[in-house]
């Protein structure tokens, strides 16, 4: 019997790779508070709790980050109306601006009409009087020619009339003629005085061709200045397009605002185990400072460092015998994979061989070991200690890359549920 059982423990350990070295491991999260910094005011969970994914975990002293918020609220708030008077003052303009321009177009068209009309009238002035002048002058000629007719006649028959050659009665008809002659010409003379007296109308319709001339320029000019109009509402709408910009920066800064408040309360990033509290209630902890640690017990693993010597026939997908302390019954598991360097290469001290001192040690190299689930899951602990034996073959490649996709598919749930 002895020797039966020692030939099949002999087969074992020949068919199988053992060692004591191995741990049950999972990927331990510290937990700390991002972008904010203060005394810790609450603690929520304790060691050993288990915890949702975005359960409060601990809160920070919110108190001048809830300021910060308000004041950033205040900042859009002010920003905002800036924006709304902008908006009210361009849309007040773009309304103005067409209504001004129209005016100012109907005022330099009324004092172009009314310039046309005062250059017609001094034309018309112009030629009325020179003609009157000329009428009267005319008649002053023809008054004078008929008082030097009616002279010479009034002469010759005075003359006469003295040597009592011509009749008393002819004579008399003589002085009269010469009488109205020189009446006539006394009244030439009034005409062309009031033809020429009436030279100031030309003047006051001149002067009023002038004003008529002045009220085009300055409508002219009242023309081009609402024109202008068109240059500030573009410079409003520029300062509009600033106060946009003002508004979205307020914005973001309300945002980030709200996002430090939000942050004052620490959170679990995905569903797990809280294993390790470092800081207690009235602390201070800067951003980045952990202040507990969890893993997800969902990703639960072996890792066995194997002895270089007893590598041959692991490859991943061989089975797996893990023997816990802690249990009486041992865990079924199988091989993910066989890390591609030892231990040694990242130790804090590594060796150094330089001197030519030198001791050959068989290193260790580890095997990541799936765990098969089973009753006794929810009792497994990271840290616990086993003992591996893991069976010789050629192993399942495929199950092994599955295996080690879905197990970073878990791992994975922590960036995806942080998007």
């Amino acid at each position: 019997m002895t020797a039966f059982f020692g030939l099949h423990w002999w087969g074992y350990r020949l068919s199988h790779s053992i060692t004591d070295d191995a741990f049950v491991e999972a990927h331990i999260i510290n937990v700390a508070p991002e972008m904010v910094s203060g005394r810790v005011v609450r603690f929520l969970v304790e060691e050993n709790d288990q915890v949702k994914q975005g359960q409060v975990l601990a809160e920070i002293e919110p108190i001048h980050y809830r300021d910060q918020v308000e004041q950033a609220r205040g900042k859009l708030d002010l920003a905002e109306a800036e924006l709304k008077r902008q908006e009210a003052g361009l849309a007040k303009l773009k309304k103005e601006v067409p209504l001004q321009i129209d005016v100012a177009k109907q005022t330099l068209a009324g004092a172009r009409a009314e310039e046309a009309r005062a250059k017609d009238n001094l034309k018309l002035t112009t030629d009325e009087v020179n003609k009157t002048i000329e009428e009267a002058e005319a008649a002053v000629e023809l008054g004078k020619a008929n008082l030097i007719l009616a002279k010479q006649e009034y002469d010759r028959f005075t003359e006469l009339a003295a040597q009592d050659a011509a009749p008393k009665r002819r004579a008399d008809e003589v002085t009269r003629a010469h009488d109205a002659a020189k009446a006539e010409l006394r009244l030439a003379d009034a005409k062309l005085a009031k033809a020429e007296a009436a030279r100031t109308r030309i003047e006051v319709a001149n002067r009023d061709l002038e004003v008529a001339r002045t009220l085009v320029a300055k409508a002219s000019k009242a023309l081009d200045l609402a024109e202008t109009g068109h240059d500030q509402i573009l410079e409003v709408e520029l300062m509009v397009g600033v106060k946009k910009e003002m508004v979205r920066d307020a914005q973001i800064g309300l945002a980030t605002a709200e996002h430090q408040f939000q942050f004052t309360q620490v959170r679990a990033p995905f569903p797990g185990v809280v294993v390790k509290r470092y800081r207690s209630l009235g602390d201070f902890v800067s951003a980045g400072t952990p202040i507990l640690s969890m893993y997800n017990s969902d990703l639960l693993y072996v890792t066995a460092n194997l002895e270089e010597t007893r590598l041959r026939g692991v490859a991943p997908g061989n089975s797996v015998e893990l023997r816990l302390d802690a249990f009486d019954q041992p865990f079924k598991g199988r091989v993910v994979w066989v890390n591609k360097s030892t231990g040694a290469q990242f130790a804090l001290m590594p060796r150094n061989v330089v001197a030519g001192e030198f001791t050959k040690v068989v290193q260790r190299v580890p095997v990541r070991i799936w765990i098969e689930k089973d009753d006794r899951w929810p009792l497994l602990r990271a840290g616990l200690s086993a003992q591996a034996a893991i069976a010789h073959g050629d192993g399942d490649a495929a199950w092994a890359e599955q295996a080690a996709e879905d197990m970073a598919q878990i791992e994975m749930r922590y960036n995806l549920q942080q998007k």
